[in-house]
């Protein structure tokens, strides 16, 4: 999926984040830390900007660290994305 494009690839990492959130019972809004790995040479900004239509602008905005990396498991991944979430009791 997106091979070659950040955001395309960013896109499909919060849809497959906010399913399993989704699955325990929480949304994005619950995350609390997120660590975002970007492989080297290629621009954050485009990931970025998905990244803040998915709730980057929340009044409380969670930790954010970003790492740039020489490679991910896979040659076509360009990026990856870690989330930390509080879940609510229900």
């Amino acid at each position: 999926m997106g091979i070659g494009d950040v955001a395309a690839q960013t896109e499909q990492v919060l849809k497959n984040i906010e399913a399993t959130l989704a699955a325990a019972g929480a949304r994005l809004e619950h995350v609390v830390k997120w660590t975002v790995y970007v492989v080297h040479g290629h621009s954050a900004r485009a990931g970025f900007e998905v990244f803040m239509r998915y709730g980057g602008k929340r009044g409380k905005p969670p930790a954010l660290t970003v790492v740039f990396v020489a490679a991910l498991a896979d040659p076509n991944f360009l990026v990856e994305i870690e989330a930390i979430a509080v879940v609510p009791e229900p």
